[in-house]
């Protein structure tokens, strides 16, 4: 069969979970002999809009790089470029069946392209994206959200623009909402790769139980030991070796884990190993904030293969968003290490008696479990026992289930026909923007205009004030400026009066003084002759 993988990343410029998913099936499939090509969304861009094809160890792959342009907002996830260059592609390479694992990167009207072309679509649906404009449906206080799509939490919680009020914000939710049901109701098959992912998939998107199909991934991890006495016990001598990997993202849960172990009874009983980046500058400086104090380190960037250099006693996985499957789930049973995971999603599933669960979210209740395996250590080796070869499914297993999806698939092949999908909705929500926006500008321009005026105004009567400020400053300084020469030449004449007076004194002084010594001496002279 010739199958086209639609995805919205790839290795090795993507290498999360779905992507590297998509890039071991699309490598098993090669291998089991049909002709599969990959085509990728991109966070690269190009001075317009193309398709670029590079062969990667046999993998023939095709990225989408859309326009240099600001980020797409979850509002512009139609993307007329992507949708004419994946028609031609379409066209030239006409495959049997087309597996869509996501829309982001885009655009959101795949299947409907496809079903224009008589091609059909197989669709694993590997998060929530299609009920949530924010992927992950954790609403901006940080809760988990059940509420089906378009309601009033998407509106408090859906990103906007500043001049995007709720009016315009739900009917785009609700024009989302109409794509994404049109897209899913298009889709020839649809997996799910947990029964709690096809379980939440089906509340929030009402999608009738029959069609979606549960497939669990193929592990993407090296084959579990075999042999249980060959795994060492965790040992009582040391602090219990704790690892979490993969991003380290506020919906991963990764602070829960500190915040955990800042409330045990004797933090310094655990050693704390982060294996990871982070995609937030602000989460880091919050995860390096809680681990002042703590033992933990942060070990950055790592290979899969890579874990198994560290020697650790148990893993734990916190996330707060609900996950469809787990692929670090899969690594750590595959290094037979137990788990502890958050009660939400296909984790708690998942791991059987071969771990233990906390309530999604809460800190505290992590910590409980914690302190639960200090206090009892030997809970870890019954754990431990508890992890078998078939709790995971091989790549091998998974694509024989899923070549059977194909071929029942491209065996109902569709004829050509118009797409049901909603263009001309499409186009009037956009004119609608369009008009909104113009007749916004034109009061902003109105608006502006006026404050124009007004500042005009302003610095006219400003300007007006200063120059008659300035005279006035300008004619106190010169009248005080003569007050003060008038003050000092009468100070001078007064001081020449004083002079003269002081010299006609002086003068009355002398001759004062000259008629007294005449005096005593005539006295003398006739008491001498005496």
């Amino acid at each position: 069969m010739k199958i086209l993988q639609i995805v919205h990343g790839f290795p090795p410029e993507s290498n999360a979970g779905t992507e590297s998913y998509c890039e071991a099936l699309s490598r098993c499939l090669l291998m089991r002999g049909h002709e599969c090509l990959v085509f990728a969304g991109s966070t690269r861009f190009a001075p317009d809009a193309t398709l670029t094809t590079v062969e990667q160890d046999g993998l023939l792959v095709t990225r989408y790089l859309s326009t240099d342009r600001p980020a797409r907002r979850w509002t512009d996830e139609y993307d007329h470029d992507a949708e004419t260059l994946v028609r031609r592609l379409l066209i030239l390479v006409h495959p049997d069946v087309v597996h869509l694992h996501h829309w982001l990167h885009l655009t959101n009207n795949l299947v409907a392209i496809c079903t224009d072309l008589g091609i059909p679509v197989v669709v694993t649906l590997h998060d929530v994206w299609t009920s949530c404009p924010k992927i992950h449906r954790i609403r901006w206080d940080g809760a988990f959200c059940t509420e089906p799509p378009a309601t009033a939490p998407c509106r408090t919680c859906a990103a906007r623009g500043p001049w995007q009020g709720d009016e315009e914000i739900s009917r785009a939710l609700a024009l989302r909402q109409e794509m994404m049901t049109t897209e899913l109701a298009l889709a020839d098959a649809i997996i799910a790769p947990s029964a709690a992912h096809r379980t939440l998939l089906l509340s929030v998107l009402g999608l009738p139980q029959e069609r979606v199909t549960i497939l669990s991934h193929g592990n993407l991890s090296a084959r579990m030991a075999e042999k249980e006495d060959g795994v060492q016990a965790a040992s009582p001598t040391r602090p219990l070796q704790i690892g979490h990997w993969g991003y380290l993202m506020d919906v991963k849960g990764t602070h829960l884990i500190l915040e955990a172990v800042r409330r045990l009874r004797d933090p310094s009983a655990v050693q704390v190993h982060l294996m990871g980046v982070t995609v937030e500058q602000e989460y880091e400086q919050r995860l390096r904030e809680l681990a002042q104090g703590i033992p933990v380190q942060f070990h950055g960037a790592y290979q899969p293969r890579d874990l198994q250099t560290f020697d650790l006693d148990l893993a734990i996985f916190a996330s707060i968003t609900s996950e469809s499957y787990s692929f670090a789930l899969d690594e750590a049973l595959c290094l037979r290490l137990p788990v502890l995971v958050s009660d939400r999603g296909a984790c708690p599933e998942r791991i059987g008696a071969a771990g233990l669960t906390f309530r999604a979210g809460d800190a505290a209740d992590l910590a409980r479990r914690l302190q639960e395996i200090l206090d009892a250590p030997e809970m870890l080796d019954n754990m431990r026992r508890n992890i078998r070869p078939e709790m995971l499914f091989s790549m091998e297993t998974h694509v024989a289930m899923l070549e059977k999806i194909y071929e029942d698939t491209a065996q109902t092949r569709k004829p050509k026909g118009e797409s049901v999908t909603p263009y001309l909705k499409l186009i009037a929500h956009a004119k609608r923007q369009l008009q909104e926006r113009e007749v916004a500008l034109e009061a902003s321009q109105t608006a502006l205009a006026q404050s124009r005026r007004i500042f005009d105004d302003k610095e006219a009567y400003l300007q007006q004030a200063l120059a008659d400020k300035e005279a006035y400053l300008q004619q106190a300084l010169a009248d005080k400026e003569a007050y003060l020469q008038q003050a000092l030449a009468d100070k001078e004449a007064h001081l020449q009066q004083a002079a003269q007076a002081l010299e006609s004194l002086q003068e009355e002084l002398a001759s004062l003084r000259g008629t007294r010594l005449f005096k005593l001496h005539a006295l003398l002279t006739k008491l001498s002759q005496r």
